[in-house]
């Protein structure tokens, strides 16, 4: 079993605190290029670049992140309805190939209608993933290289025709979440990595199942994957401290904007993670949902000793996880402290 670890590029801002109105590091080129560099040098194998309003945009840091390392692979997430597959498609084979094949994509259909509608898009939950469907469908034909065309509810295409081909074949692999219905349909067919964010892993495993089910009928397996973050200190005392540390200075006004966002919000996923933060700080053995109080999408960590984080990680591999997205504040630091303490048990121990 190969498990993968990633990191996180925090291309809105970054700092010891969550919550301030603005953050104590802003996501400059240089900052941005030295987390990545950071990370490649810890040992992870790819970085995620988030996308949505408070982001800069992922295809532009993707670009530079491959122009400043050798080795670790930017995982691009992008919405699936702000550009045309077959523009997307070229995009990131364009990146493929200055990269050599280091490209991964990461679609995300989004569950805030405020944010959604900033950019112009005011689609219902389930069209919105329709929309998503055909898109992959779309996207998936182009890579293949072949000329082809295409008839959907959302997308026409005539004699698309992709050019440049992709560099890594038979395509470009897709990571995709979502826990409604339609999300994880659509996941079972046209996914490489399914992902969660970082739920019990009861709750995880019984979502991986349903999917592994869904893929079935697809003749398909895919691979599953957490995003989570890291509190990871050599004492587990010192880990806690940390941990409350990150959440000490939550501005009020920050917290009412972001109030807003999980009561409006059409995410599943959102409403699950929610409904987890609302239940108490802490699950499972070292889990800790405090972050959820004032970051949308992952709000939840493992905190403790670097055997303690190991052991929360296994228990995600053991349900079916092979591929963690992790992150940590400041992600400068904590990429070379997860690097340092964490990832040598992996190399040293048998995955069971």
């Amino acid at each position: 079993m190969t498990v993968h670890f990633y990191w996180f590029a925090p291309t809105n801002g970054d700092g010891e605190f969550l919550g301030l109105k603005v953050p104590d590091r802003k996501p400059t080129l240089d900052y941005i290029i030295q987390v990545a560099q950071t990370a490649e040098k810890a040992g992870f194998e790819g970085i995620l670049i988030p996308t949505g309003i408070p982001y800069l945009d992922s295809w532009l840091v993707g670009s530079a992140i491959i122009h400043n390392t050798e080795k670790i692979k930017p995982l691009i997430a992008f919405r699936p309805g702000f550009v045309a597959p077959t523009v997307a498609a070229k995009m990131s084979a364009t990146l493929d190939q200055f990269s050599e094949g280091r490209i991964l994509v990461n679609v995300v259909t989004g569950g805030s209608a405020k944010e959604l509608g900033q950019d112009g898009d005011f689609l219902e939950h389930d069209d919105r993933y329709r929309r998503t469907d055909e898109f992959l469908e779309v996207i998936k034909k182009a890579w293949a290289g072949e000329e082809f065309d295409y008839q959907g509810e959302y997308f026409m295409i005539k004699q698309g025709k992709l050019i440049p081909p992709i560099h890594q074949g038979p395509n470009i692999p897709i990571y995709f979440g979502g826990s409604s219905d339609i999300a994880k349909e659509i996941a079972a067919k046209s996914a490489d990595v399914y992902l969660q964010w970082g739920e019990p892993v009861e709750q995880i495993k019984q979502q991986i199942e349903d999917v592994k089910q869904r893929a079935k009928k697809y003749g398909r397996e895919l691979e599953y994957g957490v995003r989570i973050h890291i509190v990871v200190r050599h004492d587990e005392k010192e880990a806690w401290e940390a941990a409350n540390h990150i959440i000490s200075k939550i501005d009020q006004g920050v917290q009412n904007n972001m109030n807003h966002y999980y009561e409006t919000t059409d995410s599943v996923a959102q409403k699950r993670m929610n409904e987890l933060t609302m239940q108490g700080d802490r699950f499972d053995k070292y889990g800790w949902s405090g972050i959820g109080r004032i970051r949308k999408g992952a709000g939840t960590a493992l905190v403790g000793t670097p055997e303690q984080i190991r052991e929360g990680l296994q228990e995600y591999i053991n349900a079916g996880v092979t591929h963690f997205i992790l992150s940590g504040f400041p992600h400068f630091e904590e990429a070379s402290r997860f690097g340092e303490t964490v990832l040598p048990l992996f190399k040293e121990k048998v995955l069971i």
